[in-house]
């Protein structure tokens, strides 16, 4: 089966992980013997260095493992005008196809990342080479495709493309009038993530985070100083693995708690195994997002053996029960405190082999054998 795999974003600007979990998905499916599988990315360079751009290499292929990606660049004008800019999009997308094609054969599917803009591009490319189309949902601000200047373009992708999300939760929020649809969700290199079998002592917080603002980082913060000073639990250190726009504020916020010498910020790991390393060395996952579609880095922590304390952000609702830690509400740092200390309390009664299995859900293996059989039904559709 011929896949060509077409995402919104792609980590090979300046933000090495945005995108990251398309190219993961691409790796994972490039492992199947039955599957040739290549990615085709429009690059979107920002206005803000013109000159720069005039000197970029416009066409390019980055050869990945058991892969290519091929990528063309085009100025992002979206501030100017969307509709200019989606416009110039979808040209430049057929031109990068037809480059495409001379070296490769005729996709049987084309996987569209994210409606906006690869999905609707994907099924005008669809529609004029008659491929049929499926797109993934990732985004947060999903709900925003189907308002406003978005909504006639998402429309046209809906008629020509199965449509799928990343979690139950987003197909529960679509519009009445999305019939074609379906689940395939973020995966997880579960073979990377293990339990350390040594015992952590005292009580170890790890979190894996953008800093930014719907990552609400600050009641993180908020309920560890509770726990010090109201729960008197001394033993104890946060480990934020991260970096984001919002940096300075949290460090901000961390000196005006006195809790340097209790907050760990590591920085951006780009690379799962340094992720995994971290993660094991700490006994409890804490989320504080307002909203995510998915959160694979509970998944992750599962896979170590590491129970989570998330507050109910939608995607960590559909795998974490009480026999995988605790949800609370957004905004309450002071529950987020009682929650982390008791599963702090309690360690000892959650099942590392019960945690594993409901991150095996979302294993490898898992979710392209779920992905290879939704393409077979499409393209039999």
């Amino acid at each position: 089966m011929e896949v060509l795999v077409i995402p919104s974003w792609y980590p090979n600007g300046e933000d090495k992980l945005m995108g990251v979990y398309h190219k993961e998905f691409c790796d994972a499916l490039a492992i199947n013997k039955n599957i040739n599988v290549n990615m085709l990315f429009i690059e979107r360079e920002r206005l803000n260095k013109p000159l720069k751009y005039i000197f970029m290499k416009k066409d390019y292929v980055i050869k990945e493992n058991g892969y290519k990606t091929y990528v063309k660049r085009m100025l992002n004008v979206e501030r100017i005008s969307f509709k200019w800019q989606l416009k110039r999009y979808v040209k430049v997308l057929d031109q990068a196809f037809k480059m495409y094609l001379k070296d490769n054969n005729k996709p049987d599917i084309i996987h569209a990342q994210v409606t906006i803009p690869a999905g609707y591009a994907a099924c005008k490319l669809g529609k004029k080479y008659g491929i049929p189309v499926i797109i993934t949902e990732h985004a947060s601000y999903f709900n925003d495709f189907f308002k406003g200047e978005y909504n006639e373009y998402t429309k046209f992708a809906l008629k020509y493309a199965y449509f799928t999300t990343v979690s139950n939760y987003m197909l529960e929020n679509l519009p009445s009038y999305v019939k074609k649809m379906g689940t395939i969700p973020n995966l997880v290199d579960t073979s990377i993530f293990k339990p350390n079998k040594k015992k952590i002592k005292g009580l170890r917080l790890i979190a894996v985070s953008a800093f930014r603002k719907g990552k609400r980082i600050e009641d993180m913060l908020d309920a560890l100083n509770i726990i010090i000073n109201d729960f008197q639990v001394k033993d104890v250190c946060l480990t934020i693995v991260g970096d984001g726009y919002a940096k300075n504020y949290y460090l901000k916020r961390c000196d005006e708690l006195n809790l340097r010498k209790y907050v760990n910020f590591v920085g951006r790991k780009e690379k799962k195994k340094e992720v995994a390393q971290i993660l094991k060395q700490n006994n409890i996952f804490v989320n504080t997002s307002v909203k995510e579609t998915f959160c694979i880095p509970a998944v992750e922590a599962l896979a170590c053996g590491i129970p989570v304390v998330s507050t109910k952000c939608f995607g960590p609702e559909e795998y974490i029960d009480s026999k995988c830690g605790k949800l609370v509400e957004v905004g309450n740092p002071l529950e987020i405190a009682k929650a982390i200390i008791e599963v702090y309390k309690n360690l000892d009664k959650y099942d590392e082999q019960y945690l594993r299995l409901v991150a095996s859900n979302y294993s490898r293996e898992n979710v392209i054998n779920k992905t290879i059989e939704m393409y077979q039904r499409v393209i039999g559709d």
